[in-house]
């Protein structure tokens, strides 16, 4: 006779419900059945597969120091990260105050230098919006890197003498990019820009530098005193520790970089009509392609475990190589990423504002688009970290 477990399975089944003693008009009656040699090799089966199971329980914990992770991403990536940003942004206020001092053509084109090093650097800061860097009004980089400009607000707010900064909630009258949009203009030729730098204007560039300065330091001293240590040891993956905030603000990040800097400028979110060339990153400047491969070579050293430097640390690679079936989805996110890298060396040069039509620019949001599942639903399961965030497109 040939063995079928899925019968036998079933027998052994029937067997032990047969062998419950019932009742059944107030008496005791017990049933019972002869085991076959299928019944016996069944059980047998079974029982060795609970014990497999009970073996690879021990297995639910991730052989992995995330520790470690936590301490080398503090260490060599996110603290250097913003004190390269506070060096840059020191810079940047000496020379926005050289030229509120001195408004000639020459302090202006010293500012704009100064602020496309420090706007550069911001990129490497913008996926650690949380500690120290998560502020009353939203992150870091939801407040002080907040685009497109409302130029008709600024404008309000330079001629309103009552205006307090602190106590208005708007994130895009602040910031690196309203700066940009003080300093590069939008029209006006140099000479027409300087000439019309009154003092209202100078008092309110040098009130949002002012507002970005000290927010950088603040963030920069915090890490550096009191809570990188409390970083590092809160290395569970629950809502609301340090491993589920690093993973959550790295994938809000990049999804950011899709969604906002390419996807809603060239037209391609769900409702919308028409592109819109003035929505993209750093508009006013022009620099907004540099950009997007400085933010990619973020998302990548978070997550390959590199140091802007290139120097290797630990990195979500590393993790994830750790878990079942981590392995396949790290190759499958190398290649992915590979691809990504290709569409954008393959974005026009120049101005994205006036290549935003450019076919590349779809390719490459399709790209991300798709490598989105690796990075959220398939690391988050893999990980069990849960995503905290609502980014809104459904990924």
């Amino acid at each position: 006779m040939i063995w079928n477990p899925t019968l036998a399975i079933v027998e052994v089944g029937f067997y032990f419900f047969k062998k419950l003693k019932c009742i059944y008009n107030m008496k005791f009656v017990e049933y019972t059945v002869k085991p076959s040699i299928g019944f016996l090799f069944s059980l047998l089966l079974i029982l060795v597969l609970f014990a497999c199971d009970d073996d690879n329980s021990a297995d639910d914990t991730v052989d992995f120091d995330r520790a470690a992770l936590l301490a080398d991403a503090a260490d060599n990536l996110i603290v250097p990260n913003f004190e390269t940003l506070q060096s840059s942004v020191a810079t940047l206020s000496g020379a926005i105050t050289a030229f509120a001092e001195t408004s000639t053509e020459q302090n202006l084109t010293a500012a704009r230098t100064a602020w496309m090093q420090a706007v550069t650097d911001h990129q490497h800061c913008t996926a650690f919006g949380f500690g120290p860097a998560d502020l009353l009004l939203g992150t870091y980089a939801e407040v002080l890197g907040a685009f497109p400009v409302n130029e008709a607000s600024v404008e309000d707010n330079i001629v309103n003498p009552d205006f307090n900064l602190s106590g208005t909630f708007a994130t895009n009258i602040r910031g690196f990019f309203t700066i940009e949009y003080l300093i590069f203009g939008n029209g006006p030729s140099d000479a027409e820009l300087v000439a019309n730098f009154d003092q209202a204007r100078k008092d309110y560039l040098l009130l949002i530098m002012d507002e970005l300065k000290t927010t950088v330091d603040d963030i920069v001293s915090e890490w550096n005193t009191s809570y990188r240590a409390e970083f590092v040891s809160s290395d569970g993956t629950s809502a609301g520790s340090s491993i589920s905030q690093y993973y959550n603000e790295f994938v809000k990040d990049y999804e950011n970089l899709k969604n906002f800097k390419l996807e809603l400028p060239a037209g391609l979110t769900a409702g919308q009509e028409e592109v819109d060339p003035a929505l993209v990153e750093a508009f006013y400047s022009g620099i907004s392609r540099d950009l997007i491969v400085e933010q990619f070579e973020n998302t990548k050293n978070i997550y390959f475990g590199r140091t802007r430097a290139g120097q290797e640390i630990t990195g979500f690679d590393d993790y994830v190589n750790a878990v079942v079936g981590g392995p396949e989805l790290v190759r499958t996110t190398t290649e992915a990423v590979s691809g990504i890298d290709a569409a954008i060396a393959n974005l026009p040069q120049g101005r994205l504002s006036d290549n935003i039509e450019s076919n590349t620019v779809v390719v490459l949001r399709d790209l991300l688009q798709d490598n989105t599942a690796n990075f959220k639903s398939s690391m988050s399961s893999l990980l069990g970290i849960s995503i905290t965030f609502n980014s809104g497109d459904g990924d």
